[in-house]
Order: C-alpha cells, then structure tokens, then sequence
C-alpha cells in the first residue's frame, strides 16, 4: 500500500491492530506522555488520542507512532516494516535490505501549487502554537515539545542543498521554540554559517508526515543528499511539496502541520532539559537558539504525532538505529569492506553497532572499526562489535555468544580515545568531558585471529556442523514422526 500522508499510514495500523484510539479525556500535562511510555514498556499499539483536555475535537496527538510490538505473530519493528509497506512479521535483516534497495533509488520529489497542509492558514499576530495539543511528555523535562517526530527543514546559505533532519523543539511561547541544534549535524553547521554573516536562517518544521518522511529526517544521510529524494525512493514515488507561505522552502504537501519561521542568529533562551533517546534526562538546561515563529498552515482535524523519548524500545531504535545500521553497511560496502551485515541492536540506542565480515588478515577488525567511525551514519557508535561472517548480527543470542567465546577479555578488546561525541546526550561523559565533546571509543574483536593455525580454531558444535548431511535431512524430515510439533520458520 502506497502511503500518501500520516492518515493512510493510519488506516495501515488499524488493519493491523497497530493503533488504539483513545476516546476518553486525557490530559496533555504529562498523562498522554505517560500513556505513551506505558504503551512502549508493554509493546502496546500506537496511541491516538482523540479527546484532548482543554482542546476541541478534532484536534489529535499520536504517542508511539513507530513504537515497539509485542503483538502476536508481529516483529518488534512491525510499524516500520509497515511503513515501507512490508509485512508487519517482517525481521529487522528485511526490512534493512528493504530500505537499501530502495534508497539507491532516488526519486526526486515535485513541486504542486497547493495541498492539504494549507488548508488553514495563521500569520504574524495570529500565530499561535498553543492551538494544538502539544504533549508536556515527561516529568522534569524544560518545557512542552512540539518537535520529537517531525521534520526540521532548512537551506544551505552557500548552495542548493536542502536539509531534512529531526531535531527537538521547546515551546517557549506562542510563536517562539527553543533548538538543539548540534554542531556535528548538518543543521548546526549550516546555522554557523548564517551567524557568521548576521542573517537569520529560514526554517519550516513539517509535523504529521506520511512515516518515510519522519523515517529519513533523523537518518544521518550524507551531505548534499537531499531528504527528500530518499523519501521518494522508499515510496517508489516522488514526494509532493508545495511552497512556504512566508519562507523559501518547500514542504510536503500532505503535513498535518506546517510551522515556518526564522532562527535568529546570536540570540539564545534556555532549553532542556529533556528525556532523550539513550533513556536518560539529557543534561541540564542551557541556552540555545531560538525559531521565531511566522507562520502556521495545518489541516482541518490535525494530528500531531510524539515520540515519547526514554528508555528503549522506541521510535530511536525501531526506525532510527535499524536505519542507521543499513546506512553504515552501505558505507562500508562502497569502500570495499567484505562486510556480511551491520545491526544497531535497539537496547543499545544507536551507540552500538554489530558488523559481521569477511576477516582476510590479521589486525583487519580493527580497520573495519575504524572506517565505521569514519562514515557519518557512524559518526556516534561508540561500541563496535565486529564478529565474523558466520554470525547473524541481528541475532544478539549469536553476538553475545561470540563475544564470550572469541573476544580475549585483553587483547581483544582496543579503547579509542577522544572520538568526537555528541556531548550534550551522553550520559557515561562526566561534566568536563560532556562540555567539550571528548568521547571515546572501544572495539570488540569476537572474530577468530587471522594468525592462528587452522587445527587451533575450534568447531563450532552445531547440528549443521557434527552430524553427516543424510542424517540431518533424516532427522529434519521425520521430525512430526518422532512426535515433535512442527518447528517455526
């Protein structure tokens, strides 16, 4: 099924029992981001909320869009292999092939003259955000956050390149947001080049997107690729856009909500703190840019999707990390790298990645670890299992196995010191470390020493292994026969 906005992708988890519509009143001060937490701990569907304290009806909020699954005969990652319109049974090996494929085919998106996000139109004084439903989600957290599942939409000042990325927003008033916007992205480097020429930088914040477009802002994609021609290829059609009604932008056409503004440069409030993806308040409050707010298109009966950030499993890590690990395989394939496979496995919060490879000299894990942290999808893994071919890096039964098994508890394992991190959100950096951004690295090498001679490396004690090719296929055969039930794909 073909997904032209954020209400198809609805009717798509109704089908599936991905979605409870909530029809009872709930309060957007923290009872939503509560529901919302509860549903990701419990693997329950997607929350809709449809009666919203203080708010009329019609207007909506989404909790968990791509959360976790527990649903029988459904994977964890069921919502994101239904946002590619795959099976909801679909594995994580799947559903990454799936986006490869589809991401080396861009399709670059079209321009129309009008859509459904400009249904109805606020400006300049009228401007105001509090019109919608906006979650307070956690305890603790800075203020109310209208941007955690959303797309942030800004032009290079020096080219044609547009950026799509996912980065959070505080509302501060009704036309103002707090930005964290950090300086290794792609956004933060662009702002610097508006402050260092005085100019503000045009921005537009899409809200409510059909989920390749959420799906693809918060994948670290490389520089001057644009977004939105990755979009168009995981849809296998071009993504619509229709003009900003107050900046030079175009955004999707089909967005429940548009807000579009300018950040200004050298001026600051305070922002944060936040629950974030890695499962922790994320640091103190600080000052940061702030987005002057101009305009606000939306459609009739808006709905306004949230990612309740926290401790895993979430939207981080079934749809961002699993991304993120395609993304690093595709990197290391282009260089050459026999790599078999790469996996972020979802309680690791992207700070991990699992590479399986081809090992054809000594020393070569070390290598592969270091091109990882060479690539921008790689640029904040700080722990990288590398393990050889034989093992399935989405099996962390494998993985763990390896580890424990290969990796020499000394030797095995190469601290990296001062890699770049993303100071703000790590918790393992103490406070001096976070506010200059020295992080550091470490690698496993589970893989078995290029150096040792063949009779030293131990056979592995599998059925596939130590019994002859007639007798498992006897075995397999006349499994039901010995009174087994049959085994499950």
């Amino acid at each position: 099924m073909r997904m032209d906005d954020l209400r198809d992708f609805l009717e798509l988890l109704e089908e599936f029992d991905e979605v409870q519509r909530i029809k009872v009143q709930v309060d957007w001060n923290l009872e939503m981001g509560a529901i919302t937490r509860r549903c990701y701990d419990v693997g329950a569907p997607a929350a809709l909320f449809e009666n919203i304290k203080g708010y009329q009806r019609g207007f909506r909020t989404l909790g968990a869009p791509l959360g976790a699954s527990k649903k029988r005969g459904h994977s964890l990652f069921a919502r994101t292999a239904l946002a590619l319109s795959l099976r909801p049974s679909a594995s994580a090996k799947e559903i990454m092939e799936t986006y490869l494929n589809r991401r080396e085919n861009l399709i670059k998106p079209v321009v129309v003259s009008t859509g459904p996000c400009k249904e109805n139109i606020m400006k300049g004084a009228d401007v105001d955000v509090f019109k919608f439903p906006i979650p307070f989600i956690h305890g603790g957290d800075g203020g109310r956050y209208i941007g955690t599942w959303h797309t942030v939409i800004t032009k290079d000042p020096d080219s044609s390149w547009v950026n799509w990325g996912m980065y959070r927003l505080m509302v501060h008033d009704q036309n103002t947001l707090g930005c964290l916007f950090p300086l290794q992205q792609h956004i933060g480097q662009m702002y610097q080049k508006y402050e260092a020429i005085n100019r503000p930088m045009p921005i537009a914040v899409a809200i409510g997107c059909q989920p390749v477009i959420p799906i693809v802002s918060c994948v670290q994609i490389p520089p001057h690729v644009n977004e939105a021609d990755v979009a168009g290829g995981l849809q296998n059609a071009p993504i619509p856009l229709v003009r900003g009604e107050t900046v030079d932008l175009e955004v999707p056409a089909s967005a429940e909500i548009v807000l579009e503004g300018e950040v200004l440069p050298h001026e600051r409030m305070v922002e944060g703190p936040f629950g974030e993806y890695m499962g922790y308040e994320a640091g103190k409050s600080s000052p940061k840019p702030i987005m002057k707010i101009h305009a606000i298109t939306y459609r009739n009966d808006p709905i306004l999707p949230f990612s309740n950030m926290g401790m895993p499993v979430h939207e981080g890590q079934t749809a961002t990390a699993l991304i993120k690990g395609a993304e690093i395989y595709s990197e290391l394939r282009k260089l050459g790298f026999p790599v078999k496979g790469v996996f972020c496995p979802p309680y690791a919060v992207g700070h991990m990645a699992v590479v399986a490879t081809e090992v054809p000299f000594v020393n070569y894990p070390r290598r592969v670890a270091h091109a990882v942290w060479a690539t921008k999808p790689g640029l904040f893994t700080y722990y990288i299992v590398i393990v050889d071919a034989d093992v399935d890096p989405t099996n962390m039964d494998e993985v763990l196995h390896a580890m424990t098994t290969k990796c020499h508890p000394v030797n095995g394992i190469h601290r990296v010191a001062h890699n770049p991190g993303f100071p703000v959100l790590l918790p393992f950096l103490p406070p001096k470390e976070r506010l200059i951004g020295d992080a550091a690295g470490v690698i496993f090498d589970c893989t078995w020493p290029k150096d040792w001679p063949p009779e030293s490396i131990p056979v592995k004690a599998s059925f596939e292994n130590l019994w002859p090719n007639h007798l498992q296929e006897k075995v397999i055969k006349n499994w039901r026969l010995y009174g087994f039930d049959e085994v499950p794909d």
